[in-house]
């Protein structure tokens, strides 16, 4: 009984490491043939922006013999006096400011697209016949191992009931 309990396992371990592999398919990606593609599309838009223009401090001096003079403007203030020889005195002065002017700023977008084809081939199967009929031994190999394993199990499990039966009998 102890031998068998030690043969049992070593025959499964033994028929599952050397059974029949799997078959091996070849897959779709062998058959089918991929392209990627990356496009960049860089494209120039112009923005109304607008920008600072600073104009700088200056001044200015003028005398005339003429009357009272003054100017002013966006930029400069200007101011005029008759000095007590009878000349006039003219001083312009900037205002320091700073001008928004407005002008298209150019602004680059770059996009990349990515272009991904899959083209698949079809595939044809041929069947090409052996050159000789399977022995009774292949066959008997192809279709009866399963039921081989499944009987052995049976065997196996009606020996093991019967085994309990026969203790509890026994008691």
């Amino acid at each position: 009984m102890k031998k068998l309990r030690l043969l049992i396992p070593l025959l499964i371990t033994a028929l599952l490491l050397c059974g029949c592999a799997a078959p091996l398919y070849l897959s779709d990606s062998m058959n089918s043939e991929k392209k990627d593609s990356v496009r960049v599309e860089t494209v120039t838009l112009y923005v109304p922006d607008t920008v600072y223009v600073e104009i700088p401090f200056q001044t200015a001096e003028c005398e005339t013999r003429d009357s009272v003079s003054n100017l002013e403007n966006d930029y400069a203030t200007s101011e005029a006096r008759i000095n007590p020889d009878g000349s006039l005195y003219h001083d312009l002065k900037t205002k320091p400011q700073n001008k928004p002017v407005e002008i298209q700023k150019p602004v680059e977008r770059r996009d990349s697209i990515i272009y991904r084809e899959h083209i698949k081939t079809e595939t044809m199967t041929e069947t090409v016949e052996v050159p000789r009929k399977l022995t009774w031994f292949q066959k008997t190999s192809i279709y009866g191992f399963w039921s081989a394993i499944i009987f052995l199990l049976i065997i196996y499990t009606i020996k093991r009931i019967k085994a309990h039966i026969l203790k509890f009998y026994q008691k």
